[in-house]
């Protein structure tokens, strides 16, 4: 994990510095009035919300186009990664691991690694399930040997994640989120990602996102797990798949949450100690008493991850997908940031996809994804006040930044996506939780137009919220 780019977004940066001449269309949302913004919890009233359901559309009947060929997908510098399995296995479904070869190629940096040892096996749970029915699998690879692929982290390991982002037509949620993970302080680590090619036994299978694996190691969440006594480090996952654990998976319960386990558990009294902690956490959550909560917690952390949740609306934010992590005789950390592409307006599920509304601080009702904790901590004047002023530092800086990055980084891919959406054109499927409007979109600039308004109309609606004198 590093706090800076990888090497592919690094030009990006030097255009969302200059000034992005795109003028910013009407946004969706409106501020609320003063009387709603006495608290965080207290803004939204009654809520009339969907219980989540799985998308029930079927596999479109359509024959497969033809890939684009190896020199099309060279023809802009994002880098390919070509992988083979041996006698060109199809990789299993169901996640068994096969061996295969790596290469990695950037034609335009002079960058080529060729037959490195590995092994593949599919990965995920909702973009798994979105992949059996409508193609481009996740895959997570695991290198003999440590490797920093294309030099986009700043140490090497081995496990490397190739996100498909399928039910993300703009294929920069994940970007979006992880960005601003980087960029904001009390976020203390954030994977770092690239954009590639992908090629699997020949066959083009379009651009993913090349990610870390999240798991303690060096160079990335920075946890020592290698201590035998009672107290360890620890990386845990508020995981509420944990409810069906696979074989080896160490899980536990506090409350209504399921967490899993992600660093080395050396033996049961390491699970108690863990189990313990996260049992005073929450005791101090619903306690309400700060000096509890920041006695065991770092409040930076919380604040920050608060406000990256918040403004990207995810709904998944108390479902899976959410980092804590912890050293022996340290505090827990909200990080690493992790699975955004349901954020940012994808979801019709969560109010339609509108950009108005608090979701985090106060939940929904029926929903299995709230962020208990955070609908807790969103109650107290404390907790509230530190939001206020965070967002008040952020706003028209970090926030600004990413939504300008969001901007460049749409119009820097434009040529790669064809290559993908030429490998993957059902604009008008169903594919995951997508609001029903966005079926209407039937290009790629359609898509990242729509996200970027979003972004900008979600923060108009924070703006009338946190930046609004409580007491008016």
């Amino acid at each position: 994990m590093k706090r800076i780019f990888s090497i592919f977004f690094a030009a990006v940066l030097i255009l969302s510095l200059s000034s992005c001449g795109k003028k910013a269309e009407e946004t969706l949302s409106k501020a609320p009035s003063s009387s709603e913004t006495d608290s965080l919890s207290s803004v939204i009233g009654s809520v009339s919300a969907e219980t989540p359901e799985s998308s029930e559309d079927k596999k479109p009947e359509s024959s497969e186009p033809a890939p684009p060929s190896k020199e099309e997908s060279k023809r802009e510098a994002m880098p390919v990664i070509y992988i083979n399995t041996e006698r060109g296995k199809p990789v299993p479904d169901d996640k068994e691991n096969i061996r295969c070869t790596v290469d990695l190629e950037n034609e335009g940096e002079g960058y080529f690694l060729e037959a490195l040892a590995a092994s593949i096996r599919v990965r995920g749970n909702g973009s798994l399930t979105v992949a059996q029915s409508f193609g481009k699998f996740p895959y997570k690879l695991k290198f003999d040997k440590k490797v920093n692929p294309f030099g986009i982290d700043t140490d090497a390991n081995r496990d490397w994640i190739l996100i498909p982002n399928r039910g993300d037509r703009t294929m920069l949620r994940n970007f979006a989120a992880k960005r601003l993970g980087e960029m904001l302080s009390g976020i203390p680590v954030s994977p770092s990602f690239l954009a590639v090619h992908v090629y699997l036994n020949g066959n083009y299978e379009g651009v993913y996102e090349l990610t870390e694996q999240i798991e303690a190691a060096k160079g990335r969440v920075p946890v020592d797990d290698s201590l035998k006594g009672a107290e360890n480090g620890f990386l845990i996952e508020l995981d509420r798949y944990a409810r069906d654990p696979e074989e080896g998976d160490v899980t536990f319960g506090v409350g209504k949450n399921l967490y899993s386990v992600k660093s080395e558990v050396q033996n049961e009294e390491q699970l108690a100690f863990i189990t313990e902690y996260i049992t005073l956490v929450e005791e101090a959550v619903y306690s309400g008493d700060k000096n509890k909560f920041s006695e065991l917690v770092d409040i930076n952390s919380a604040v920050d991850m608060y406000l990256l949740q918040e403004f990207s609306k995810n709904i998944d934010a108390g479902f899976s997908s959410f980092y804590m992590y912890k050293n022996a005789g340290g505090k827990l950390y909200f990080a690493p940031p992790w699975d955004f592409d349901l954020a940012f307006g994808n979801d019709r599920r969560l109010d339609g996809g509108s950009a108005e509304g608090l979701y985090i601080a106060t939940g929904r009702e029926g929903f299995s994804q709230n962020h208990l904790w955070y609908v807790e901590l969103c109650k107290t004047d404390w907790f509230s006040d530190l939001v206020r002023k965070r967002w008040k530092e952020i706003t028209d800086r970090e926030i600004k930044a990413v939504i300008s990055e969001v901007e460049s980084m749409a119009e820097r891919l434009s040529i790669d996506m064809e290559l993908n959406f030429k490998r993957w054109p059902e604009f008008d499927i169903k594919l995951h939780q997508e609001p029903d409007h966005t079926l209407t979109f039937i290009t790629y600039k359609e898509h990242t137009d729509y996200l970027t308004d979003w972004m900008k109309a979600r923060k108009k609606f924070l703006d009338g919220i946190f930046l609004v004198d409580k007491d008016r």
